[in-house]
């Protein structure tokens, strides 16, 4: 949960001041309890409680149920978890509206049941309904619409049928709803969407309380009295009001729980509270779980132990439930809820749930073990033979046991195991030794309903002859001792995931040749596999297989994966030669492999979205076809440093949209045929550590979507044409032979967000102009934001080998402080941004400059008005860097300005500024030996007309001893340096031309 003591500042910042929230809360909640009768106060039921968010709620509400459509029938679905505040909120909507109808009724179905008991029936529920609707006639439990039909078609009725959980009663209730006069409006409030879908196709879900008013509310409870040393408390507050995830009733339970209770009692209760829940919330969600049936029970305990937060179809499959309804109904009752496509539960149903699953717990039906003193209780045999063989699942962190020698018929009487997991929580890889579970004697696996197997560095050579894969789902042996799964053909019709990654000495795949569902393999780090079996073949529903570091592996086998998506080769050292074993591939990785060329049969993979070929260093050559790959959207060559072409490419390739030849030998740039989209798509261009390529070639601006090109250390690089109009990241770090860049460097055309990094660092070889074009790219760019952008994003920068600031910084200073002064009303309509440089001084740095950034921290001071501070990064990336250098940033203050017209609304803003630029490393540490030699500042405004303003205003510097220096002219200022700002007179504006 975000902290509920911290504000957002309109400049982005964040600032304590959890005194004034406190405080806040006193108030709010002291009214409250002042509008509230004394007697509400002692009630026990939720709904006569003050609900903090029940405004909004309300209004929600209202808006789907059209009070002014006062000739439309409405009836409202009212639905969400146990506890949320259905009930409380159907409450206070039937006291706002019952008196605008002359029948109300406000029935509470399952109170009313649970008081009629034994003698409840479906007349006895019609007949209490309808004397509430009729009291002036004599209804009996023989009485039916049809008898009343006429008087109840006489006037309109607001009726709620409040926590109903059977369809069956809203049709005793509702009947064919011919009784009911237009204008009429119902209510029903359910934990079960289901039951409402026909009446209500798009029912209104109570949400959660956001956490201030889950704060608020559990406050109420917690602190009656809410004294001044309610702060002591606020932390551990926010916690369990973060766990309880915004439920009302949990709130109000644990709230009045601590009432009272000191701090020792606090701390002790936040400890346990996940693992020892409160008795009245468990008997709450008990009574949703109660209703389900078998099915749905075991499902909702198997998503606690072992799908949450899984993928749907995973669950689904585990669960037998691809085509049977239970996660869908468990999520209809909110009981769980599917998001982003995965399976999630709330943190107090998963306690509950967790619970149930218990040794501890009444409930010992199918018991799942994930303590750890039962699980170790039931491998030594220290169990009941009645409860071993109703087990359902075995959950166990070999991390919180030692080695324990165990005989091999340990899991003979679990007959019923759906689900066994060794795992590790300390280390994924099980760095800390071998599998502890040790079997002298061999082991004996009779598990013929087993769903999901992982075991974690599995002791044997492979799975015990007597283990029954038939209803195996998901098989998980990673860095196991296994020499082969098993020996022959097993059916598994249901296998869908295989994994046995790093399992070293693995040497074949067979005994899987009737597998035709699995849908992923994964053998990543079978260092010990020479060869695929051919019968893959009949893996037809096979979509992803992962050979990753499989270094023995020299071949492919003759086969055809019809259904193949993703092929992982990378590493495969061994690999000389690639063949197709399938058309449909998606994804292809070839890195780090022995290929020399690719198949000429390539081209058959129309639906190639990926080729990775990195680290191929015997590649030699592409084929003339790759343009033909109409589907390709990224294609990555880097390290392939025996390659010294790249194809022509003579087909259109609009998907084409990262090319990356970084490390490659490629003598020129491919070039851009005439009417022919292959590269003009492009989004991200390499040539990074390219040691022969002179210049890019005209060609490079024609590439109107390249966003990022890389040409670090392309030390034969010489010159710079211009580059396209909408590249947002330029990195040349390290080309040593770079001399000249075009003008304009680049063409510049208005954006909705501008974001600009150009990097010349270690360009050692760039002369005047060239740097100060560079310079001047970024005054240009500047000009594009607009007074009425407020994005949060335009930054603008560059860097370059230099010792001067720019003459058209309005203020410069020697040193790392800077301190101008500036006029008032300075952040006025057409304020943009600012400037900033800094000169950087890294000859002494040696090899602590590897990782090198300019920062600036700004002060904006006043008599009359606090300081406001926050830092930038003049460069973005840190770098090693030699010599001395110049980096130029602008920033768009669009979020200080806001803040600015806060603070400041009723006076001036702050007229003088001090900044303070430092230099630190990666990690934020300053560098001492790296040393800020000069520093200058401007601020930007939106120019007045279209006509560059450089004549008309007149220009100012602050000298580097700190004088000012006002030329009178444009003539008198220096040539090529457009003013940026006058700080001689009050009344002077500042401009940028």
């Amino acid at each position: 949960m975000m902290s509920v003591s911290r504000t957002s500042t309109a400049d982005g910042m964040c600032t304590s001041n959890e005194a004034d929230f406190v405080k806040k809360i006193v108030v709010d909640v002291l009214e409250r309890l002042n509008n509230i009768p004394p007697c509400s106060l002692a009630r026990e039921e939720p709904e006569q409680a003050t609900l903090f968010g029940m405004e909004d709620r309300m209004k929600q509400v209202e808006e789907k149920f059209g009070f002014e459509h006062g000739d439309e029938t409405r009836i409202l679905g009212i639905v969400g978890m146990p506890g949320i505040g259905k009930t409380t909120l159907a409450t206070e909507l039937f006291n706002k509206y019952k008196n605008k109808f002359n029948r109300c009724n406000f029935l509470k179905i399952r109170w009313k049941l649970a008081k009629m008991g034994a003698e409840s029936s479906d007349e006895r529920l019609r007949t209490t309904f309808l004397k509430k609707l009729l009291p002036d006639m004599d209804i009996t439990d023989e009485t039916t619409y049809d008898c009343v039909k006429s008087e109840l078609l006489s006037n309109k009725v607001f009726v709620v049928l409040d926590d109903v959980s059977s369809a069956k009663h809203i049709e005793i209730l509702l009947g064919d709803r011919s009784w009911i006069k237009k204008g009429s409006r119902i209510v029903i409030t359910t934990r079960d969407t289901a039951l409402i879908t026909d009446l209500d196709p798009n029912p209104y879900v109570v949400p959660r309380l956001n956490p201030r008013d889950g704060l608020m509310y559990f406050s109420f409870f917690a602190f009656e009295s809410f004294n001044p040393e309610v702060g002591v408390y606020m932390k551990m507050s926010r916690e369990i009001v973060d766990y309880l995830r915004g439920n009302p009733f949990a709130l109000k339970v644990l709230g009045r729980e601590l009432l009272g209770k000191g701090e020792a009692f606090w701390k002790a209760r936040l400890d346990t509270l996940a693992k020892c829940p409160n008795k009245n919330i468990q008997n709450l969600l008990k009574i949703s779980y109660n209703e389900l049936s078998e099915k749905e029970k075991d499902a909702f305990l198997d998503i606690a132990c072992l799908f949450r937060s899984e993928d749907e179809f995973y669950a689904r499959s585990l669960l037998d439930s691809e085509v049977a309804s239970e996660i869908t109904d468990l999520a209809y009752k909110f009981l769980i809820s599917i998001s982003g496509g995965c399976v999630e539960m709330h943190d107090l149903l998963y306690t509950f749930a967790m619970e149930l699953c218990s040794l501890s717990s009444s409930t010992k039906e199918k018991l799942r073990l994930w303590k750890r003193q039962d699980i170790v209780a039931a491998l030594h045999g220290k169990m009941d033979t009645e409860i071993l063989t109703t087990m359902r699942g075995i959950f166990l962190d070999m991390s919180q046991v030692t080695d324990m020698p165990l005989y091999n018929g340990v899991f003979t009487k679990m007959c019923n195991l759906w689900y066994l997991k060794f795992y590790t929580t300390t280390c994924p890889r099980g760095c800390e030794g071998g599998c502890k579970l040790n079997f002298p004697d061999g082991l004996l696996l009779p598990l013929e309903e087993v769903r999901y197997l992982d075991w974690l560095k599995f002791p044997l050579d492979e799975l015990p002859s007597d283990f029954n894969p038939k209803n195996l789902v998901d098989l998980r042996l990673p860095y196991s001792k296994i020499q082969l799964v098993w020996k022959n053909s097993k059916e598994t019709p249901k296998l869908k995931w295989v994994d046995l990654n790093n399992s070293r000495k693995l040497q074949t795949l067979s005994g899987f040749s009737k597998a035709p569902n699995l849908l992923r393999l994964n053998l990543e780090g079978c260092s010990s596999l020479e060869c695929l079996s051919e019968e893959m073949q009949t893996m037809e529903s096979l979509v992803f297989l992962n050979l990753r570091g499989c270094t023995s592996l020299s071949h492919l086998p003759q086969i055809n994966l019809t259904s193949l998506k993703t092929l992982i080769l990378s590493g495969c050292t061994k690999l000389l030669t690639f063949h197709l074993i399938s058309e449909n591939i998606e994804y292809l990785y070839l890195d780090g492999t022995a290929i020399v060329d690719l198949p000429s049969d390539i081209v058959k993979l129309e639906r190639l979205v990926l080729l990775n070929l990195k680290e191929c260093k015997r590649l030699r050559s592409l084929p003339e076809c790759i343009g033909k790959l109409k589907a390709l959207e990224e294609l990555i060559l880097s390290g392939c440093s025996n390659l010294n072409t790249f194809p022509n490419i003579e087909d259109n390739m609009e998907n084409f949209r990262v090319l990356l030849l970084d490390g490659t030998s490629i003598l020129e740039v491919p070039k851009i045929l005439p009417g022919i989209n292959s590269l003009l798509f492009l989004r991200r261009l390499s040539f990074s550590g390219n040691g022969v390529i002179t210049s890019l070639g005209s060609d490079i601006s024609q590439m109107y979507h390249l966003k990022w090109l890389d040409l670090k250390s392309c030390v034969k690089l010489r010159s710079l044409a211009t580059l396209p109009q909408n590249l947002e990241w330029l990195d040349a770090h390290g080309c040593i032979s770079l001399q000249t860049v075009s003008s304009p460097l680049a063409f510049i055309m208005p954006t909705e967000e501008i974001h600009n990094t150009f990097t010349f660092t270690n360009c050692c070889e760039l002369n005047e102009v060239a740097k100060n074009e560079i310079a001047s790219h970024v005054r240009r760019k500047c000009q594009l934001v607009s007074s009425d952008d407020h994005h949060n994003g335009n930054f603008i920068s560059t860097c370059y080998p230099g010792y001067e600031v720019p003459a058209w910084f309005s203020h410069q200073a020697y040193g790392s402080v800077l301190e101008p002064k500036l006029p008032p009303h300075w952040c006025d309509n057409k304020f943009l941004g600012i400037y900033l440089c800094v000169v950087i001084s890294v000859r002494d740095c040696g090899d602590q400059s590897s990782r090198v950034l300019a920062k600036c921290t700004c002060e904006f001071e006043d008599l009359d008005a606090p300081c406001s501070r926050f830092s930038i990064p003049v460069e973005n990336e840190p770098r090693n860097i030699k010599w001395d250098h110049v980096f130029i940033s602008f920033l768009s203050w669009s979020n200080i300005k806001k803040r600015q017209e806060v603070e400041f609304k009723k006076g001036c803003v702050p007229t003088r500024a001090v900044l303070r630029f430092k230099v630190t490393d990666g990690a934020g540490e300053e560098i001492p030996q790296c040393e800020v030699v000069k520093c200058g500042f401007g601020l930007v405004y939106e120019p007045d007309d279209e006509v560059s303003n450089v004549a008309s205003l007149p220009a100012a510097r602050t000298r580097l001893s700190g004088e000012v220096t006002t030329f009178q002219s444009a003539e008198e200022a220096p040539i090529g340096t457009p003013t940026t700002a006058d700080s001689t007179s009050e009344n002077n504006t500042f401009k940028s031309g």
